[in-house]
């Protein structure tokens, strides 16, 4: 039994939150995940495990069901050569293709989307656009309450996903500052739940 095993019953003794949290700091870190989920002495997934397994899929399903940034109003700081192929609008296309760059000396910048309504979120989810590398190595998450900006998170490295959660928090605005980078921007996905 290792880590993940319940030494009695070659079990996982991880609920599904454990589970989420697992799953937060590593695809959402950008690694891949790795359960090493083992059949038990009868060469059978245990039902314990399938229970949590079950359940924390649900959890995830639950949780990242409804994207605010699919119709939000997005903006950035600037964009490629003015281009609407390096736009804002590449950023909540559902096309992992597509991405926001700035332009080659340009390596921070700020996107800001806008809710219709006041929206409760908890975790935001940036990816860059892989294919051109890992640009950048540090970001912050503010949301606009009080009629002013506030910090809400600050984090390192994006690469292929990066999953950054928050207390829940009340608001119509939220900013990801991009405040530095290896290279100019190249930023594919964004969303928020």
């Amino acid at each position: 039994p290792g880590w993940f095993y319940h030494a009695s019953e070659d079990s996982l003794v991880k609920t599904p939150g454990q589970l989420f949290d697992i799953y937060l700091n590593s695809v959402g870190r950008g690694s891949p995940l790795l359960l090493n989920v083992p059949p038990n002495r009868q060469g059978l997934i245990a039902e314990p495990d399938i229970r949590s397994l079950l359940a924390w899929k649900k959890k995830i399903d639950e949780t990242f069901s409804n994207n605010l940034a699919e119709d939000a109003w997005i903006t950035v700081d600037s964009y490629r050569g003015n281009s609407r192929q390096f736009g804002a609008s590449m950023l909540n296309d559902g096309n992992k293709d597509t991405y926001w760059a700035t332009g080659d000396s340009v390596t921070t910048g700020y996107v800001t989307l806008e809710f219709k309504k006041e929206e409760q979120i908890q975790y935001i989810i940036l990816q860059e656009f892989i294919a051109l590398g890992q640009r950048i190595e540090s970001f912050n998450v503010e949301i606009f309450r009080d009629n002013q900006w506030k910090e809400v998170a600050k984090a390192t490295t994006v690469g292929y996903k990066r999953i950054v959660r928050i207390d829940p928090e009340m608001t119509e605005k939220v900013r990801i500052n991009i405040t530095k980078a290896k290279a100019c921007l190249a930023v594919s996905s964004m969303e928020i739940y």
